[in-house]
C-alpha cells in the first residue's frame, strides 16, 4: 500500500498499516517527516487533550497510538502539556523533536519504506480503483501499483489525481509564518509582549508598517533562555485566485514582513534590542486547503453537538478555531471534557474504492475542519486510515478494522518506548 504525505497523519497511517502487517511505501516531499509540525514549525500539538478549566492535569482524548505518540514526543522534547485560556491543553515541542519521533515510529517497522523528496505526478485508475501512481523521487521517476492508497497530503492531491471529487478550502482560513528570535532581554517574559504590541500598533497607525504586522502572536510554550517563537498571521487571500498563486504570494509576503518586523523590534523595543532572527519556518502554516468529497461529511453540527457514531474511528476535542480578518481567531467552544467522533466514511472519497484520506483533507464542512485539522486529530485519522487501508490490502473486512480502531482508542497506552 502507498501513503502519500509524511506529516502527522501520514506517519500515523504508516505505523498503523505496518503494525497490521501490510507492506507500506511512505512518500514525503521534504527531506524530513512531520509535515506542518516540522516544515511550518507549528510548535504545539493541539487536539490531544480534553478541554478542562478545573483539572491541574491534561486528560487524553483517546488512548492507543495517540497516547503513545504524545508520550514519546514529551520524552523527546523534554516538555509537558500546558493549559491555555478557556481550559485548552496543548503539548509544546521543538520541530526537531517531532521529526525524531516520526523517524523512530516508522523506522521500527521493517515493512515500511520511506521515500523522501518524493512528489506524486499522476494517478491512473480502472473504474473505481487507483491502479498506478507515478512519482518523482529526487528527480527519478518511480511507478507504484498499490493495493490501497492513503492520501495524507493536506491537499487531497492523490485523491484528486485519481479522479475523486474535491473542494477547495484555501480561502477558509488564513495561514501564518512562524519564526524565532533569540537574545531577547529577560524582561520580555514579563512586559515585552505588551511593549511589542504597543509599538506595532503605533507604527501601523503612523503608516511605518503595513497593517498585517500587527497580527503578530506568540507561539505558546516556545519561550525561555532568551528565545521566543512568534507567528505572523497573514490577511485572507482571494477566493478566485488559483491555490498555487495565492500560496506563492503569501510565502513571499510573509518572509518580507518577518524581515521588517525583526528590524523594527530591534530598533524600537527595549526587550528586543539585541534580538537576532534565529529561524524562519521553511513553509507557511497552511490551515485549510483542498479536501475530498467523502461518502459522509463532518458537519458543524456534528462537532458542536459532540455527535458519536457506530463507525467513529477518531475523536476530535479541539474547538472550532477560525482564523480570518481579526488579529485573533474566532473560537467556538463545546462542552468541557467533550469530544465528537469522525465517521469512517469522512475518510472515503466518493467513487474510489481503494483510496482513503486523512488529516486536513478528509471530508468536512469549513467550520468542522477548523476543529478537525489540528495535529492531534490528524494523528488519529491517519492511524484510522492506515488501519483500514491495511485491512483492505490484506483482504480483511473493513468492519473488523473499525472494531480494532475503536478498541485501540480505549487502550491507556501501548508500545511506548523510551527514546534514546
Amino acid at each position: 500500500m502507498l501513503i502519500v504525505g509524511g506529516g502527522a497523519a501520514g506517519v500515523a497511517a504508516a505505523a498503523a498499516a505496518g503494525r497490521a502487517g501490510a507492506r507500506v511505501i511512505l512518500l514525503e516531499r521534504y527531506g524530513f517527516l512531520g509535515g506542518a509540525a516540522t516544515a511550518a514549525q507549528v510548535g504545539t500539538v493541539c487536539g490531544l487533550y480534553l478541554r478542562d478549566t478545573a483539572s491541574t492535569e491534561a486528560t487524553p482524548v483517546a488512548g492507543g497510538f495517540l497516547r503513545e505518540f504524545s508520550v514519546r514526543l514529551q520524552r523527546a522534547a523534554g516538555s509537558a502539556p500546558i493549559r491555555l485560556k478557556e481550559g485548552l491543553w496543548v503539548l509544546p515541542f521543538p520541530a526537531p523533536a517531532f521529526a525524531r519521533v516520526a523517524d523512530a515510529v516508522v523506522s521500527e517497522l521493517e515493512n515500511v519504506t520511506v521515500v523522501l523528496h518524493a512528489t506524486v505526478a499522476e494517478a491512473q485508475t480502472e473504474g473505481p480503483r487507483a491502479m498506478q501512481v507515478r512519482v518523482l523521487a529526487w528527480n527519478d521517476p518511480l511507478v507504484f501499483c498499490p493495493g490501497t492508497v492513503v492520501d495524507c497530503t493536506g491537499e487531497a492531491t492523490a485523491a484528486a489525481l485519481a479522479g475523486g471529487g474535491v473542494e477547495n478550502g484555501i480561502a477558509d482560513q488564513i495561514p501564518a509564518l512562524v519564526f524565532t528570535l533569540q537574545n531577547l532581554d529577560p524582561s520580555f517574559a514579563e512586559c515585552g509582549l505588551v511593549e511589542v504590541r504597543r509599538e506595532l500598533r503605533r507604527a501601523v497607525e503612523l503608516g511605518r508598517l503595513p497593517a498585517v504586522c500587527e497580527r503578530l502572536l506568540l507561539v505558546p510554550g516556545s519561550g525561555g533562555e532568551g528565545y521566543q517563537g512568534f507567528k505572523l498571521n497573514l490577511i485572507p487571500g482571494r477566493p478566485d485566485s488559483p491555490a498555487w498563486q495565492q500560496v506563492s504570494a503569501w510565502e513571499q509576503e510573509a518572509r518580507q514582513r518577518v524581515e521588517e518586523l525583526h528590524r523594527f523590534l530591534v530598533e524600537h523595543t527595549a526587550s528586543c534590542r539585541n534580538a537576532r532572527l534565529a529561524s524562519v519556518a521553511p513553509q507557511l502554516g497552511i490551515r485549510s486547503g483542498r479536501r475530498i468529497q467523502g461518502r459522509a461529511r463532518l458537519s458543524d453540527d456534528d462537532v458542536l453537538g459532540l455527535r458519536k457514531s457506530a463507525l467513529g474511528i477518531a475523536r476530535g476535542c479541539w474547538p472550532m478555531e477560525r482564523w480570518g480578518n481579526s488579529v485573533r481567531p474566532e473560537m467556538t467552544y463545546f462542552d468541557e471534557r467533550g469530544y465528537y467522533e469522525i465517521p469512517l466514511d469522512c475518510l472515503r472519497p466518493v467513487g474510489l474504492e481503494n483510496v482513503l484520506a486523512a488529516g486536513r483533507c478528509l471530508s468536512a464542512a469549513a467550520g468542522a475542519m477548523s476543529s478537525a485539522r489540528v495535529i492531534g486529530t490528524a494523528l488519529a485519522t491517519g492511524w484510522a486510515a492506515g488501519t483500514v487501508a491495511a485491512f483492505q490490502a490484506l483482504d480483511r473486512p473493513v468492519e473488523s478494522a473499525v472494531e480494532t480502531i475503536r478498541e485501540q482508542m480505549e487502550v491507556e497506552c501501548e508500545n511506548v518506548k523510551r527514546e534514546a
